[in-house]
């Protein structure tokens, strides 16, 4: 009887090992996705602030170029409100 007993725990130890293995390898797995979509999240996120950045530059550079090329009023031609 004993020795039945043994190969009944044995025959369990190595059922729980396998479920274990097969559970590590799904939070493995589940892991991996969720790395791989915190990744793109940070890209994307990266893009979209560069993208600002550069949209934000273009429209300051152009604020200025049309800044610049308005004609300057000279002191003499302006018209007193009196």
């Amino acid at each position: 009887m004993p020795e039945e007993k043994e190969t009944g725990a044995e025959a369990l130890a190595r059922a729980l090992e396998l479920e274990l293995a097969q559970k590590r390898l799904h939070w493995q797995r589940g892991r991996e996705k969720y790395r791989t979509l915190r990744v793109l999240s940070f890209g994307f996120l990266f893009i979209v602030i560069l993208a600002g950045l550069i949209a934000l530059f273009f429209f300051f550079s152009r604020t200025n170029e049309v800044r610049e090329q308005r004609p300057q009023p000279s002191p003499g031609t302006e018209e007193s409100p009196h």
